[in-house]
């Protein structure tokens, strides 16, 4: 495995029921989940997942949905030399 690749950090979001039409839903940030959904849709306040210290790999249930902190590899560009 290539170790150098570029990564960012995905949050995935599934609920147990659709909810505007979807189940799951990704994001960049733990943040960018409460610019779509209340807290009372997801089920805790941004609050709670920042002092849950969610690792990759880890996730938090809630009433609502189950919250994943993942990392998202991408290709690395090529730069172009003139």
């Amino acid at each position: 495995m290539n170790n150098n690749l570029p990564t960012s950090t995905l949050i995935i979001v599934e609920f147990f029921r659709k909810t505007n039409g979807r189940k799951v839903w990704y994001f960049g940030s733990l943040a960018a989940i409460y610019e779509l959904f209340t807290p009372e849709q997801i089920g805790c306040k941004l609050e709670t997942l920042w002092n849950d210290s969610l690792g990759y790999g880890e996730y938090k249930i809630t009433k609502h949905c189950v919250i994943t902190k993942e990392i998202m590899y991408r290709k690395a560009r090529k730069v172009k030399k003139n």
